[in-house]
């Protein structure tokens, strides 16, 4: 009789336990994000949290890693990627949900620099200056890395690219780290993105790239990953993204909302994505 009470118990627990964490997972998705949108993205994410009530935990980290860690670990409801040939390449490896990508925001790469631009720097070859302390994105797994590497190897001379990567001082692993080794003072510009003033408005400043040195722009997008163990709510936040709420936090941290915004604030068109086959000597940066 002892045993059988028992076994009940245990069936009555185990349906308990499994209907607490359904329930916690209707509540609760993981998004993969790019860390060139941490900035819009922290705040998105609380409003979303804030008016459905859902948890969102958010992995930020350089394009390369977060691939490695969705094929690794076959977990994640939302990837959130700065270029459509990020998408294309996770959608042939099986990692997104074609039909489910969404835009969200157009970006511009550009010299970032540190506030009142202390070492006078007002064009790519400035950069080339003896001294002057670069970084740049680990061209290997970091979207923005990837483009500057473009840039430098296409705008630039023989002589003006040796000397621009002799003041390469440290690569960062992802934007975000880039971004504050500027904020920091630890160097004295950047390739970067044209919103990234308004993430530090006292500590840095944007100057622009001129039109003939840019190879392309960037737009963010959205994809639900076909792991979700919670397909109605990763749907939801991806409608979420693209509501009028989330469109104001984009402008407000200085991100186009169309391709015709950003190619006006070059002044020139330009294609949206694309990659770059970096050559042997850009291997290895870390």
């Amino acid at each position: 009789m002892m045993k059988k009470l028992c076994v009940v118990f245990m069936m009555i627990f185990a349906l308990f336990f499994t209907g607490v964490v359904s329930r916690a997972d209707d509540d609760r998705i993981m998004v993969m994000c790019g860390a060139a949108f941490k900035m819009p993205m922290e705040e998105i994410v609380a409003a979303f949290a804030k008016q459905t009530g859902a948890e969102v935990d958010v992995s930020y980290a350089g394009i390369g890693t977060l691939l490695s860690q969705i094929m690794l670990s076959k977990r994640g409801d939302v990837f959130i990627a700065p270029s459509p040939d990020i998408m294309k390449k996770a959608d042939a490896k099986g990692l997104i949900v074609k039909d489910s990508i969404r835009n969200a925001g157009y970006f511009v790469p550009a010299i970032n620099v540190r506030k009142g631009n202390p070492r006078g720097i007002r064009s790519l070859r400035d950069m080339t200056r003896p001294g002057i302390r670069i970084a740049l994105g680990n061209p290997e797994i970091v979207y923005v890395g990837m483009l500057g590497a473009e840039i430098v190897d296409k705008a630039l001379s023989s002589q003006e690219r040796k000397r621009f990567r002799k003041n390469i001082v440290t690569y960062g692993e992802d934007f975000g780290k880039l971004a504050a080794l500027l904020a920091m003072g630890k160097v004295d510009a950047i390739i970067g993105f044209s919103y990234l003033s308004s993430w530090y408005p006292d500590k840095i400043e944007t100057i622009k790239l001129e039109k003939t040195d840019l190879q392309r722009i960037g737009v963010g997008q959205a994809a639900r990953l076909p792991f979700s163990t919670n397909t109605a709510l990763a749907e939801k936040f991806l409608d979420y993204l693209i509501a009028k709420e989330s469109r104001d936090v984009f402008k407000k941290y200085h991100y186009f909302a169309t391709y015709d915004e950003a190619t006006s604030w070059i002044g020139a068109s330009l294609p949206v994505g694309g990659s770059y086959v970096l050559p042997g000597d850009w291997a290895g940066k870390e």
